[in-house]
């Protein structure tokens, strides 16, 4: 990474570089941006491949060689791929323990320290809007019956995305709680800039999928046979689209200082 890009990373979060924690800082960096370009590389590549030699046909970003499409498929591959790019960095994050060294903490880490409260409001919020939102796609009337969903998809469906909007708060508290073996002050607090970058990146490409299926749900509500639905519904359904790529890329860079609670219990050390 850059000297003056690495320089203004560490800034930005109130770190200070030192010669202890400069190299952990700029290989996670470095890392990261590679395994998340690969990851939502991937996420794209490979369900082509794995439809062309499965099926011999061939789909790029959800466009099939007959014509047929299902447009929301590319970007969901990739915003998932991007994801997991996320994951990989974080769990390849080297924090070797020390066995000589204490548990216990003066200063517990809980999630709100790392990740701001309105982005954790949105992930539910968002994750029950979604929820809600297919239930509603089955409810509403469509021109023909060949249209109408299908009632057990919905509810597999809804169902997913519920878990998937417990699952994703459940890794990031796993982010944030993960061993933080240093003993230099230093290291410790480039850990926890580390931990909010990897705690914000998996928090936008959360909200990148929740905002996307919204997009969906919309999209579906527009081919309704209710006129005021067909004619309201591109709006919010082209806005959740474009909200969901500025998700991705953008609130994973966000600057974050952490913020640790306090812990009184005496002796205690840093964990």
């Amino acid at each position: 990474m850059a000297e003056d890009k690495l320089v203004q990373w560490a800034q930005a979060r109130g770190l200070e570089l030192t010669p202890d924690n400069r190299p952990v800082v700029a290989g996670y960096l470095h890392r990261a941006r590679v395994l998340r370009v690969c990851g939502a590389l991937l996420g794209v590549l490979l369900p082509t491949i794995v439809e062309l030699i499965w099926h011999g046909d061939l789909v790029v970003l959800g466009f099939h060689s007959d014509g047929s499409a299902a447009p929301y498929a590319g970007p969901m591959e990739a915003y998932i791929g991007y994801l997991l790019g996320a994951l990989a960095a974080e769990l390849t994050m080297a924090r070797p323990r020390d066995p000589g060294r204490r548990s216990a903490s003066l200063a517990p880490r809980v999630l709100e320290g790392y990740l701001p409260r309105r982005l954790l409001l949105a992930q539910r919020g968002l994750g029950v809007a979604a929820v809600l939102g297919t239930v509603v796609t089955g409810l509403v009337p469509y021109p023909s019956a060949a249209s109408t969903p299908d009632w057990s998809a919905l509810a597999a469906g809804a169902a997913l995305f519920g878990c998937f909007t417990i699952a994703l708060e459940a890794v990031e508290r796993w982010i944030v709680l993960r061993p933080q073996p240093f003993t230099s002050a230093s290291l410790v607090a480039a850990d926890d800039a580390i931990r909010a970058q990897s705690v914000h990146t998996v928090a936008g490409a959360g909200l990148a999928l929740l905002l996307l299926v919204l997009s969906g749900v919309f999209a579906v509500l527009t081919v309704s046979d209710v006129d005021l639905l067909t004619w309201t519904m591109w709006l919010p359904a082209f806005a959740a689209f474009a909200l969901s790529v500025r998700a991705c890329l953008d609130i994973g860079q966000q600057p974050w200082r952490v913020r640790r609670g306090v812990d009184r219990r005496a002796g205690a050390a840093p964990a």
